[in-house]
């Protein structure tokens, strides 16, 4: 394929917190159908979510099939990161059947080191390691090499971007080092919610903002054979 293009997404927070998180219940899945009809228009090839689809691993069963719901009226597949706030522990929202005995091209990323998604009709290959704790000092880019020898190579990582400077404050850290040397094309972040690229170098990083507060948007991600990585973001129409 000349160009491959991907939406990508993050922090939509669907259900509402048991302690009164601000998202409420409405606007994110207003903001979830939104994203499915972008990419929809859009011709995407593939959609990615980088974490935090749900506001809690509290959320009942019916915001579980609403999601499972719109994710299928998706032409094409979809990878879902547990983040912080639906972190892949032992009673996460990804543990309930809708999602364990669910044959569909929803794929959530469940491996503790991180595990990789081939789509050889794309030729890309896309990588994450879930979230699988409330805190703590887990590295969601520390990156194996990837074997699958692929044109384009993505990563999902849900987390605070350091830079160059630890931060003692916040979990979950990706530095600049685990970007530049992850040997991926387009690095999809999440945690932040504001559209943000973190670097642009031979690996672009982004965070797309949230999709149901702050920016309110989504990128579209276009890899175009022969001339490289090309960034769009859009507000969603909320």
């Amino acid at each position: 394929m000349e160009r491959v293009r991907i939406l990508h997404a993050a922090d939509i927070h669907l259900g509402e917190d048991l302690y009164g998180n601000a998202h409420g219940p409405e606007l994110p899945r207003q903001a979830l159908r939104a994203l499915v009809d972008v990419a929809r228009g859009a011709g995407a090839d593939l959609v990615i979510i980088a974490g935090d689809l749900f506001d809690s691993n509290r959320v009942d069963s019916d915001t579980v099939e609403f999601a499972i719901e719109q994710l299928l009226r998706l032409p094409v597949p979809a990878v879902v990161l547990p983040g912080n706030h639906d972190c892949l522990v032992a009673d996460s929202v990804y543990e309930r059947p809708e999602f364990t005995h669910m044959e569909s091209p929803i794929h959530i990323l469940r491996a503790a080191d991180g595990e990789t998604v081939d789509f050889p009709g794309l030729d890309t290959a896309v990588w994450g390691k879930p979230i699988t704790s409330y805190g703590g000092d887990l590295r969601p880019l520390a990156i194996p090499p990837l074997r699958v020898p692929r044109r384009w190579r993505l990563a999902l990582g849900h987390g605070y971007y350091s830079g160059e400077t630890p931060d003692s404050l916040y979990s979950f850290q990706i530095s600049r080092e685990e970007i530049e040397n992850s040997g991926m094309d387009y690095v999809a972040l999440g945690h932040h919610s504001e559209f943000r690229c973190v670097f642009d170098g031979a690996v672009k990083a982004c965070y797309s903002g949230s999709a149901s507060s702050g920016s309110r948007s989504v990128v579209l991600v276009d890899l175009v054979d022969g001339s490289g990585v090309f960034i769009s973001p859009r507000r969603l129409p909320l």
